[in-house]
């Protein structure tokens, strides 16, 4: 099947898009929405202008567009407006998306497939976040945590790239504080630096850490592609 795939650079779509893949379906282009600011309930903001460059490492066309408000309706027409330029550009015949357990985001993914009569490719949906933790690193996925805004997430994790030893940690921290360990709640995001259907890997050679006290961003300024 023809799918496109809603894509921000994070974990879970990435690995949506690597299942895709890996099961046979033709991916001819990402769709990358922008959002108007960090209170989005749908996309990625940190470090957004990083679509292209993980575009061309992926070295799958990109659609993106930019939200000019917060709410959610601009935000949910933006996406449709995408949608039917893939449909128009690529002829494709549904959609990946990489939601695991919001039904918020996941039932706005459906009306619109259901309205442009696409099929709703939901690899990750309600996976169990150990078995799913286990594959990411089995597969060798490289998650750089870029954003924390959740008690028990502090300073010392910005920056950071989850691997087998420190995930037990981020385990026992969120059975102790509560957060979501997927992160789809907002507690985190994540940005795949490297993994198996990347041509090339993306360096980042220039970066700083905003905190204040309670929330922060690793904001990545500048990267590098190294072909593999």
């Amino acid at each position: 099947m023809k799918l496109a795939c809603l894509f921000s650079g994070g974990k879970d779509s990435t690995y949506a898009l690597f299942r895709s893949l890996e099961e046979g379906h033709k991916v001819p282009c990402l769709i990358s929405l922008h959002p108007f600011n960090d209170e989005s309930l749908l996309y990625h903001y940190p470090n957004n202008i990083l679509f292209k460059s993980i575009s061309q490492a992926i070295e799958i066309p990109l659609i993106e567009r930019c939200c000019i408000d917060i709410t959610k309706e601009h935000e949910i027409n933006q996406l449709g407006l995408s949608i039917k330029q893939a449909i128009d550009e690529f002829s494709i015949e549904g959609l990946i998306h990489g939601a695991i357990s919001s039904k918020f985001q996941i039932n706005i993914f459906k009306k619109i497939c259901t309205d442009l009569n696409l099929k709703l490719y939901s690899p990750v949906w309600n996976i169990d976040p150990s078995k799913y933790y286990h594959q990411l690193f089995n597969s060798h996925f490289e998650i750089l945590i870029t954003r924390v805004a959740a008690l028990g997430l502090d300073k010392v994790w910005l920056g950071k790239i989850i691997d087998k030893k420190n995930y037990e940690e981020l385990k026992k921290n969120s059975q102790k504080f509560k957060f979501n360990i997927t992160f789809e709640g907002g507690e985190a995001e994540t940005m795949v630096l490297d993994c198996p259907i990347y041509k090339s890997r993306i360096k980042i050679m220039e970066s700083k850490i905003q905190w204040d006290g309670i929330r922060g961003t690793f904001e990545i300024l500048d990267v590098a592609l190294i072909r593999k």
